[in-house]
């Protein structure tokens, strides 16, 4: 029988007599003999001549048990059928439900039976966070997709769903990836579109939120409001719009403001979805 320090590391062939283990924990040897007794716990292994010897897992159990009822918690309440019910500490986070991306599979559906195929997949791959297909479902976006659907397809249902996760609490892996991806495809569909000297400015409210503003303002340019996603600082001299999460009013100026666009529509504000999902949206002026 082995009598060690006070602090060991866990082991299933080291054990430890009754006075190591009552030391150790700050509980003492009767009251390990009641809870034994009473509750069935713990259950330490006999010797030959019957004396009660702890494992290092066990140790360890009843230093955590020790914390609880110092605490005030009753041991009663933390012991059912002879196996201790820990409460959660903090050191284990509580399970997350799934996040369905009920918002990005509400958008409108495009035209084309290609187009509508990538973009289900699309969302399949991002719900289950699986990167690779997300890549490649992407890239099939640019290659086999008509430029006038690559919005509703691949570029919308990315923002929404990545909004749906963060909402979550859980963000999407490998975002920056895919915003920047993103990002370089609508730059490039803004490009081709006619030049127009007074856009409406569409001005991120944080650095996070430059991917939906180059979003929104392909949304709204493709609705026949010329758009355009601001990239500077300092606040544009013409109308604009601001994106992603509530603005601040202070912040931006309510003489030139437009108003301001979520990516997922609610009763109490505008978003991108709601734009795209209801025919007829107004389209802010």
């Amino acid at each position: 029988m082995t009598t060690a320090a006070t602090s060991v590391r866990p082991s299933e062939t080291v054990t430890f007599d009754i006075e190591h283990a009552s030391k150790a924990s700050g509980l003492s040897a009767g009251v390990l003999r009641m809870w034994e007794l009473r509750y069935g716990w713990p259950r330490p292994a006999r010797l030959p001549n019957g004396y009660r010897v702890f494992t290092a897992y066990q140790i360890e159990d009843l230093k955590r048990m020790s914390a609880l009822v110092k605490s005030g918690m009753l041991i009663g309440k933390l012991i059912d059928a002879g196996m201790p019910k820990w409460p959660n500490d903090g050191t284990v986070k509580p399970k997350q439900a799934a996040c369905l991306l009920e918002a990005a599979r509400g958008l409108p559906q495009p035209r084309s039976a290609q187009a509508r195929d990538i973009r289900d997949r699309l969302i399949d791959a991002l719900k289950i966070q699986n990167h690779g297909k997300t890549w490649e479902l992407l890239l099939r976006a640019t290659w086999e997709i008509h430029p006038n659907e690559q919005a509703l397809a691949a570029w919308l249902p990315c923002v929404v769903a990545m909004d749906e996760f963060a909402d979550a609490g859980k963000p999407l892996p490998k975002r920056e990836d895919i915003e920047a991806f993103v990002i370089q495809h609508v730059r490039g569909a803004l490009g081709r579109l006619p030049p127009n000297d007074r856009p409406l400015w569409i001005v991120p409210t944080s650095a996070a939120d430059t991917c939906t503003a180059y979003v929104a303002a392909l949304v709204l340019s493709q609705q026949g409001r010329d758009a355009r996603p601001w990239q500077w600082e300092k606040l544009p001299t013409a109308p604009f719009m601001t994106v992603g999460k509530q603005a601040d009013p202070a912040r931006f100026p309510a003489e030139r403001n437009q108003g301001h666009l979520a990516v997922v529509a609610s009763a109490k504000q505008q978003g991108l979805t709601g734009l795209v999902a209801t025919v007829g949206a107004p389209i802010p002026r």
